[in-house]
């Protein structure tokens, strides 16, 4: 997976600190900031937007990021003019397939192994109906979730504090989980500030929510 920060609004801290003085026609300081996360006054955040060039993560991630639909947007790479008959198409193995040493007796194959082969059968069957003419965005049909997928994502702060309650939780799928830690650290090299309030929902509300707790509430996640 490499996620990277293409383009931002400048001084983004300036910016949601002006936005936010403006309501209260009061100077603009840094405190501000604070003052409004901690309040729940998060529309100023709004003023502030990042935008991320996301490659080499999977299909069913994407499918999990494009339902946040507030305050982002989303330009994906086409499976419909994409074609992958000539090198293949990559895929992302799961760290519980790609680690699993457990294997079926009658077969004597690893989990790893057994995954292996089913993206080679899938490679080798979309190949085949490209090559007998069949369009790419019918072929794709056979296309796993797996396939990797790069994506552009513009998001403004707002929408980043909310996705970052949601998906730096450990309850949270782990590939979601590293994309959205992969954002903070970019976020990290423009604004220490703005990336350390980048947090699980745990941290904000001191309890957890979920039917079974990860154990870590209220931690500071400092990824």
């Amino acid at each position: 997976m490499q996620v990277k920060l293409i383009n931002y609004t400048p001084n983004p801290e300036d910016a949601i600190i002006k936005a936010a003085a403006n309501c209260w026609q009061s100077t603009p300081r840094d405190e501000i900031l604070d003052l409004i996360i901690k309040a729940g006054h998060l529309t100023p955040l709004e003023f502030a937007t990042f935008n991320f060039e996301v490659s080499g993560v999977s299909r069913a991630l994407t499918h999990q990021l494009v339902r946040k639909r507030v305050g982002v947007g989303f330009a994906q790479e086409s499976q419909r003019y994409v074609k992958y008959n000539e090198n293949g198409f990559e895929y992302v193995t799961p760290p519980r397939i790609q680690n699993c040493d457990k294997s079926i007796l009658y077969i004597d194959k690893t989990a790893h192994q057994i995954y292996q082969q089913a993206m080679f059968i899938i490679q080798v069957a979309y190949e085949q109906l490209v090559d007998i003419g069949i369009p790419a965005e019918d072929a794709r049909f056979v296309l796993p979730n797996a396939c990797c997928s790069k994506i552009h994502v513009t998001i403004n702060y707002h929408a980043l504090f909310d996705l970052a309650k949601e998906r730096l939780c450990d309850k949270a799928q782990w590939e979601i989980r590293e994309l959205v830690a992969g954002m903070k650290k970019e976020v990290q090299e423009i604004s220490t500030t703005l990336a350390g309030y980048l947090q699980p929902k745990c941290y904000w509300l001191q309890r957890c929510p979920e039917k079974r707790s990860c154990g870590k509430v209220g931690f500071l996640c400092e990824k």
